[in-house]
């Protein structure tokens, strides 16, 4: 057993999170300054940000090898380390090509932590608050929306945008030291192979591929929100870049709350033999209207209090699935296979962020409002909720006792 309780850990990682959507973040912070410097549309602004989720789709499944190889913890701390240099390297980017380039190696070095920190969480919680601690142990990314939003626009009012990215880089470095000195290693035989569950048995599960296709539009919408939110408020009035990016910041709030409650519902339901899916449907259902209703106050140039409260609900919403999901899979698999598992799971996941900031700044440039963009992103979510209810998903002690039997 680790000396460092499993809720010390929960919040180390929570730590890790915030530091990493720290740099993350900031980029849809400081757009407005970035494209009025380098003259850029917002198509190509949409592209520019998600140089990013290139990269970190990318590492995904890589990650989860190298964990299997070295060590959950040593590659966790590569990753914090390295993406600390990557945001440098974006503080002294000097042409669109360079910032282009830095963001790539940003999205490489955090693609490092989730196969890796889901896997730490898995081996170090109790089984009955499994879907709560993947819940909450996630909810930095929640909390490091809201300050990289926050942060990186208020700064970004007093120093070049380029500084705020050089200060960013600070967090990530102390998590590195902290996880370095009391997050425990998961156990070496997690990593062994286990001649019942090669890889390619993972790949052939239903249930792996509807979670990966359910979880693409709570991650659309997401980074439709993280890149475009603080524009967002400029349409219906909020032109200053500090106050409409400290309105933008509040959509990461409601995070640690869904990610909390949709968790403890879910450990819940699963006692009471109900399944998980239904917490994910449902979120995802309200997760639609309430992107939708975004769209309409936008369309009709609303007030701001009205927009902040249809984000709120939105972020709070598509929050609420994660704890489920990462429960679901974390169920599926056994340790040998696990983190490669939730690389892929990841990486197909994210397929949303990739399409969605720049199908919404096409949109945004032929229509000439984000209206249109919002209400698509609503329409999608529907389709998710379809592919949650089809989940069957059983746990693979169960899967290994049929495949006995058989």
């Amino acid at each position: 057993m680790s000396a460092t309780p499993y809720y010390a850990i929960w919040g180390l990682l929570i730590y890790a999170w915030v530091g990493n959507y720290l740099i993350r973040m900031a980029l849809g912070a400081l757009l407005p300054p970035i494209m009025q410097e380098l003259a850029l549309s917002y198509a190509e602004a949409g592209f520019l940000s998600t140089a990013f989720f290139y990269a970190y789709m990318a590492m995904q499944f890589p990650a989860g090898v190298l964990g299997d190889r070295f060590g959950r913890k040593r590659i966790l701390i590569t990753g914090l380390v390295l993406g600390a240099l990557a945001a440098v390297a974006t503080g002294f980017a000097g042409s669109f090509v360079a910032l282009f380039l830095a963001r790539l190696l940003t999205g490489i070095s955090q693609g490092f932590l989730f196969s890796n920190d889901r896997v730490i969480i898995a081996a170090t919680t109790p089984k009955g608050k499994m879907a709560l601690g993947q819940g909450i142990s996630f909810s930095g990314a929640g909390l490091g929306t809201t300050l990289g939003l926050l942060l990186a626009g208020a700064l970004g009012v007093i120093v070049p945008w380029r500084s705020v990215f050089i200060l960013f880089a600070l967090p990530p470095l102390l998590a590195a030291v902290l996880i370095g000195r009391l997050v425990p290693e998961p156990p070496r035989h997690a990593g062994v192979a286990d001649p019942a569950w090669p890889f390619r048995r993972v790949l052939r599960t239903r249930d792996f591929w509807l979670l990966g296709a359910t979880g693409v539009m709570p991650v659309y919408v997401q980074f439709v929100l993280a890149t475009w939110a603080p524009l967002f408020f400029a349409e219906v009035g909020v032109a200053d870049l500090g106050r409409s990016a400290a309105l933008a910041s509040l959509q990461g709030v409601p995070a640690p709350f869904g990610l909390f409650f949709s968790g403890l519902l879910a450990d819940r339901f699963h006692r009471r033999g109900l399944p998980r899916k239904l917490i994910i449907a449902a979120t995802l259902l309200l997760t639609a209207f309430s992107v939708g209703g975004m769209g309409l106050v936008v369309h009709a140039q609303g007030p701001a209090w009205l927009l902040i409260l249809a984000m709120l609900g939105t972020s709070f919403f598509f929050w609420c699935a994660w704890g489920p999901a990462y429960a679901i899979l974390g169920e599926l698999f056994p340790a040998s296979v696990l983190g490669k598992a939730f690389g892929l799971y990841n990486a197909t996941c994210f397929l949303g962020a990739i399409a969605g900031p720049v199908v919404t700044g096409m949109i945004r440039d032929v229509t000439g409002s984000f209206a249109a963009a919002l209400l698509v992103a609503g329409a999608l979510c529907l389709g998710c909720v379809v592919t949650a209810l089809a989940l069957r998903p059983v746990s693979r002690e169960a899967a290994d006792g049929f495949l006995a039997a058989g």
